[in-house]
């Protein structure tokens, strides 16, 4: 009595392996992005945490239930900023002054393409006051003036519906009026440093501090909604005209 083995033919071996090859190639770049997310999203949780404890023991130890007065504005940006580092584990500290410590003054980008007003796509540059974290990420702290209760003016520009400025004189936007912010101070953090995206709502992002609590900016990255959805929410684009 004979038995025959059956088996695969190389073609159906070729066949197969070319199926797994597609699903792999479709499915394997998708499950990787999803895991970049969760990195990044879990780093943005574990360090805005850390900030917002910081801030709240600098205010225990003021003993006031108010965040103006950490951020009284007698005191210097590097003043305000250092009241807190002190809660933090911090590897590198930098001035205003210092463009080569710290990354450098290196450019961030907005969390959606945005017309800088005259024509060009927005971008801006990690300087001023700031410190580097000993598990990379670098904050920086924003001066706000304010009057009794942390209250920031700023200036109002009309723009048209393409966003560029309607009321130029001299090559520079002529602003139409002003308006008033609660704000005491903003802090803002890239939680990677140096290594790009830059971008806020991938790897930046902002708060606001007021008198009474902290706010997320939507525009700098919208924190509070990324780490209650646990998505990153930014537009890739690329730079120069807009």
């Amino acid at each position: 009595m004979f038995f025959c083995k059956k088996g695969f033919t190389l073609a159906e071996v070729l066949i197969t392996l070319g199926i797994v090859s597609v699903v792999a190639a479709l499915t394997i770049p998708a499950m990787i992005a999803k895991y970049n997310e969760m990195v990044m999203v879990n780093k943005l949780k574990r360090t805005y945490s850390e900030l917002a404890n910081a801030i709240e023991l600098r205010k225990a130890e003021l003993g006031t239930d108010s965040y103006a007065e950490q951020f009284n504005s007698d005191l210097s940006a590097a003043e305000q900023l250092e009241g807190f580092l002190k809660y933090l584990n911090v590897v590198e500290r930098c001035s205003t002054s210092d463009s080569k410590g710290c990354g450098g003054y290196y450019t961030t980008y907005p969390k959606k393409k945005t017309n800088d007003g005259s024509g060009n796509v927005k971008t801006s540059k990690m300087q001023r006051e700031r410190a580097v974290l000993n598990d990379g990420t670098i904050v920086r702290l924003e001066k706000r003036n304010w009057t009794g209760n942390c209250e920031t003016i700023y200036e109002k520009y009309e723009t048209d519906a393409n966003g560029n400025y309607t009321n130029v004189v001299d090559g520079k936007p002529v602003p139409s009026g002003s308006y008033v912010a609660t704000q005491c101070a903003e802090i803002f953090f890239d939680i990677n440093g140096p290594k790009r995206r830059n971008q806020y709502g991938y790897d930046m992002f902002s708060f606001n501090v007021t008198p009474t609590k902290l706010d997320q900016h939507t525009g700098y990255g919208g924190l509070y909604d990324t780490m209650r959805t646990g998505k990153l929410t930014y537009e890739k684009y690329s730079t120069g005209k807009f």
